[in-house]
């Protein structure tokens, strides 16, 4: 039960990226089903994940987790607080504000790569060295969660900031028909210049059902 929540209405969205291809080159179809599959997708993967972050709502764009009303923030403090003092407060401001436990968090690749190769005062990485685990036990993890939580290392996030949330349950991405792919040769007089254009799209809709799960960290 939620306490006199607020109606809000969130508009489905287009996403969408084409690219152009010799016509000699559609004929190799194994070569558009890779480009297609692999290339594409990964592409529009990458710009969904940078509007579901960051959209500012206008036009075909979303409105993004950290352009919403009602997150919460926490701001590192000076030393001797560090940036993973900072991001366990947010895990607990989480539960603290909706009783819901955090349950991952999202980090620029600069900042993790910070995280990832402090040391001790011995020179040893907390994290783990590049042949073992940490302090000379097990073996190297490709990205070392932080405080246990599931951790995504992405661009999407800007440099400075983590987001830390109960993303499962305070964030839900309505699909409306999943991806489009279309190819033309009449995109602007392309058909005299042998030119197959291809475009590779989706619809969707982001709900932020309770803002107060999701925290934006700021780090000095």
């Amino acid at each position: 039960h939620f306490v006199n929540p607020n109606p809000v209405t969130d508009n489905v969205k287009k996403i969408a990226g084409w690219w152009d291809t010799s016509d000699e080159m559609i004929e190799d179809v194994p070569f558009m089903v890779s480009e297609i599959n692999n290339r594409g997708l990964y592409l529009l993967a990458l710009a969904e994940e940078n509007q579901l972050l960051n959209g500012d709502g206008t036009g075909s764009n979303l409105l993004g987790i950290l352009n919403r009303s009602g997150i919460q923030t926490v701001t590192q403090a000076a030393a001797p607080d560090t940036a993973q003092d900072a991001i366990f407060r947010a895990s607990t401001a989480v539960q603290t504000a909706t009783g819901l436990s955090a349950d991952a968090i999202l980090i620029n690749p600069a900042d993790y790569q910070a995280l990832r190769l402090a040391k001790d005062a011995n020179g040893q990485y907390y994290g783990g060295g590049f042949f073992y685990g940490e302090y000379g036990v097990g073996s190297v993890e490709e990205k070392p969660p932080l405080w246990g939580l599931r951790t995504i290392v992405t661009a999407a996030v800007p440099a400075k900031t983590v987001v830390v949330g109960a993303f499962r349950a305070a964030v839900i991405v309505y699909r409306k028909g999943g991806v489009r792919v279309e190819s033309t040769n009449s995109d602007l007089g392309k058909f005299t210049k042998d030119i197959t254009t291809t475009r590779i799209e989706e619809r969707l809709a982001l709900a932020l059902r309770i803002p107060s799960a999701i925290v934006q960290v700021t780090l000095l």
